[in-house]
């Protein structure tokens, strides 16, 4: 069960979520300012939760362009505290619902036991299936997550809270709308959509939102080698049409959900299978170039900017031991001793990408 409104809204759970929304980022100036003042602003908001007088701060947003254009948004601190007190309050409840394979926003699981589970299916298996949601977030249809929400959830004040989130996040992204069977021509601009890139609880909502489509594969189809990563999906099967078929049926719940998919096709396992930044074939892993040459860039510019600046050295170093800890996933000793090379950290002749 979670806790209930008053609990999560309360001033010691509200005290405890503003010290993990804190976590890295306590050198920023706005999440300085809020922990100096942290007493009488935990006091007031958690009486304004349970006033109802709360409502969502004007966030601010920036776009990127690696790997691909997005909006990130970055909500208030302030917003960023209740948003860490209601995830870790309905969290379990929503993780509970959810099936075993699915690796996203999940303790105990994530990117790399993800890329474990599909090497080892991709050993077993002679064909390989990976499906991706088309513009995910922007696509996620409010009434259907809140229907999900409110199955789930059973205290309306809490899902109040979360109409709230919802709302507020629709206003900062631009939403893609798109018509679907059924539909009338005005339809797909009555619907509220979207949830924002860089919010806890899109992450959360994000990862249930899909909850259907997994539970149709494992428990209607009885397919064994299904596995979720948020919008990221691998499906592995010894027969082609079959998994075609799955493809098929996949794409069908998506269709349900208002949300559209890729072009996809099935692939042999031995043709290897791109999945979370990885290349997955039946005898090795590889780290995808795409991958390889935006780290390698980020390292460079990491290194040129460490030069003659004490204060960076730490920021570059850390940045080459986590990239370097990712890349370890993968059958890449050479690559890594390569890159060493190239940026001129470690002296002799260059190995091959490995």
């Amino acid at each position: 069960m979670s806790a209930t409104f008053e609990t999560w809204t309360s001033v010691g759970e509200l005290w405890a979520a503003s010290h993990r929304a804190a976590r890295g980022k306590r050198h920023r100036a706005s999440v300085a300012r809020t922990l100096l003042e942290l007493e009488p602003t935990v006091l007031s908001l958690s009486a304004a939760l349970r006033s109802g007088e709360w409502h969502p701060g004007r966030a601010a947003t920036h776009s990127i362009r690696d790997p691909k254009p997005r909006t990130i948004v970055a909500a208030p601190f302030v917003d960023r505290i209740v948003h860490q007190s209601l995830c870790h309050s309905i969290g379990p409840v929503l993780d509970a619902g959810l099936i075993q394979d699915t690796y996203a926003c999940r303790v105990g699981r994530g990117t790399h036991a993800a890329v474990r589970k599909a090497v080892a299916w991709a050993r077993t298996y002679r064909f390989a299936l990976h499906l991706d949601v088309r513009k995910f977030f922007p696509s996620i249809d409010h009434a259907l997550l809140l229907a999900q929400l409110e199955r789930r959830i059973p205290c309306s004040r809490t899902l109040d809270v979360c109409r709230l989130i919802l709302a507020a996040g629709s206003d900062v992204i631009d939403p893609i709308r798109r018509h679907f069977p059924g539909d009338d021509l005005f339809t797909p601009w009555q619907r509220p959509l979207g949830l924002p890139i860089g919010n806890l609880t899109s992450q959360h909502f994000g990862n249930r939102f899909l909850s259907p489509v997994d539970h149709r594969v494992k428990d209607r189809l009885r397919v064994r080698a299904y596995l979720r990563y948020m919008d990221d999906m691998l499906v592995f099967h010894d027969d082609r049409d079959a998994l075609h078929g799955i493809g098929l049926a996949i794409e069908a719940v998506c269709s349900n959900l208002r949300l559209r998919l890729h072009p996809w096709q099935v692939v042999p396992t031995r043709a290897g299978v791109g999945f979370l930044g990885f290349r997955i074939l039946p005898d090795v892993v590889r780290v995808k170039r795409s991958s390889v040459a935006r780290a390698q860039n980020r390292l460079t510019q990491r290194i040129a900017a460490a030069r003659g600046n004490p204060a960076e050295v730490a920021a570059c170093l850390s940045s080459l031991r986590s990239t370097f800890a990712h890349w370890k996933h993968a059958d890449s000793w050479r690559l890594r001793r390569a890159t060493l090379h190239a940026l001129g950290i470690l002296g002799g002749e260059d190995d091959d990408e490995g």
